[in-house]
């Protein structure tokens, strides 16, 4: 059959013998030789054809679960397009391939596409709810979350760890009367568990760590609305009944919520036990040195930020935020550096484009700092800290007007500025207004009593 295969090329050009069979001998020894190699390179193609067995959309899928299963998720995510180019409506295919995307890349409304096209076939995949849920919010399509969530709300019932991530989500993105309404669905179920269990005077460790964690979520957005008494009491709750664990990341977001509540000391506590565990947390360490920054503990706070400094360089904000540690330890050369590292990243930073302008001010170059501070009003005009940074300046020319009109700008934005009421106070006095620089004076005191009160400060004891 090969023979025949071969020799129906009429016009092959190749001389026949007399029996009309193309003739070997009647060829040059190189040309001879040449096709027999040819030839055999024929055959050894048609074997390798036939023992490879063919590709299908369910080996591709295996091979791509392989490949995901030992963090080769790039590969899996070729492997799946593979398969759905053999099969484009195969279910399996869609749902892999979406959630992997989406692990990569949360945004990506390709993900979305497919997960959503695979949802009525897997009713009751947690992963799936989950990262459509999250994929909708992120995308801007939260109207299509509620509808997703009824068809899921028989898994939501059976599976709580589900229903608590789903709270953990609209936290996240603000969603607080849509997390309010699911937490409570939710608070009924463990009540119920727990009543249920003390009827039959047993407990239930996991009832009651679920319980903990609707307090700690209770917590969660009391402090995302700013209710800090409420959202004391809740955490402190959570707490009794022993969560969130040392070793989770519900810890992080303890110390986040603690430090939005400007309760620094317990934040600052809170981190340390979570980097603990996760000493990798570069992002956290970031955290922890802000924080510390805010409690007026600045050696504890270049610790942690040189750290991130010289793992993670580029990222944002971190220079920015060192540079205004030393600042505070008027080390301002190295302040310097550290604004100027920052705008090396990040041309844009007004942030750092304002401290550049308070270093010029604190040297004395007061036309620098004017040229800093015009620069830095390009991208944020409003932003507080500029305007106080103007203040002085208009406060060092003995222009008190224009530096009352700035710093009432950045008290009106931000009233606990402790700065802006005593160069206010300054400002009104030296302008012949007494009564309004006693008010901004007696602000300022009690502003800096209660700041005294929160921080951590540099007492070796404590560190």
């Amino acid at each position: 059959m090969l023979q025949r295969g071969i020799h129906s090329h009429r016009d092959s050009g190749m001389p026949k013998s007399r029996d009309g069979v193309t003739g070997l001998s009647s060829l040059s020894p190189k040309l001879a030789v040449l096709v027999f190699a040819v030839t055999a390179l024929v055959l050894q193609a048609a074997a390798q054809q036939n023992a490879l067995p063919q590709q299908t959309e369910d080996s591709l899928i295996r091979q791509a679960l392989a490949e995901y299963q030992v963090g080769r998720i790039e590969p899996a995510v070729g492997l799946l397009r593979d398969a759905l180019k053999l099969a484009p409506t195969n279910p399996y295919a869609r749902l892999y391939l979406g959630l992997f995307i989406y692990q990569t890349n949360p945004s990506s409304l390709e993900a979305q596409d497919l997960m959503a096209s695979v949802q009525e076939k897997f009713p009751t995949n947690p992963d799936l709810i989950l990262r459509l849920a999250d994929s909708y919010l992120s995308s801007g399509k939260g109207m299509q979350v509620p509808a997703l969530l009824d068809r899921s709300r028989k898994t939501m019932e059976t599976n709580p760890r589900l229903a608590l991530n789903i709270v953990y989500l609209f936290v996240r993105y603000a969603q607080i009367e849509e997390a309010r309404q699911e937490l409570d669905r939710l608070a009924e179920r463990v009540q119920a568990a727990l009543a249920a269990e003390k009827v039959q005077g047993r407990e239930n460790p996991e009832a009651t760590r679920a319980w903990g964690e609707v307090l700690f979520l209770r917590g969660l957005i009391a402090a995302t609305l700013g209710q800090k008494e409420e959202a004391m009491q809740q955490l402190q709750a959570a707490d009794r009944n022993e969560f969130p664990p040392q070793d989770s990341p519900q810890m992080k977001m303890l110390a986040e919520a603690l430090s939005r509540l400007e309760e620094y000391p317990l934040s600052a506590r809170a981190y340390r036990v979570y980097l603990s565990h996760f000493p990798q947390d570069y992002e956290a360490r970031f955290r922890l040195g802000i924080v510390y920054l805010s409690s007026a503990s600045f050696e504890r706070a270049e610790e942690q930020l040189r750290e991130v400094c010289e793992k993670l360089p580029a990222m944002p904000e971190v220079s920015y935020y060192l540079g205004l540690v030393l600042v505070e330890m008027k080390r301002l050369g190295e302040a310097r550096d550290c604004f100027e590292r920052e705008l090396k990243f990040n041309p844009a930073s007004y942030q750092a484009i304002t401290q550049m302008a308070y270093l010029e001010y604190a040297q004395g170059d007061l036309d620098k700092c004017r040229a800093w501070l015009d620069k830095a009003a390009v991208f944020n005009p409003d932003w507080p800290e500029m305007q106080y940074v103007y203040g002085l300046l208009y406060n060092r020319l003995r222009e008190y007007d224009k530096a009352v009109k700035s710093l009432e700008r950045v008290v009106q934005e931000n009233p606990t500025h402790i700065k802006a009421h005593f160069q206010l106070s300054i400002a009104y006095r030296r302008s012949g207004s007494e009564d309004k620089a006693k008010e901004h004076a007696d602000i300022y005191n009690r502003l800096l009593e209660a700041h005294r009160a929160k921080t951590l400060g540099d007492d070796p004891r404590r560190k």
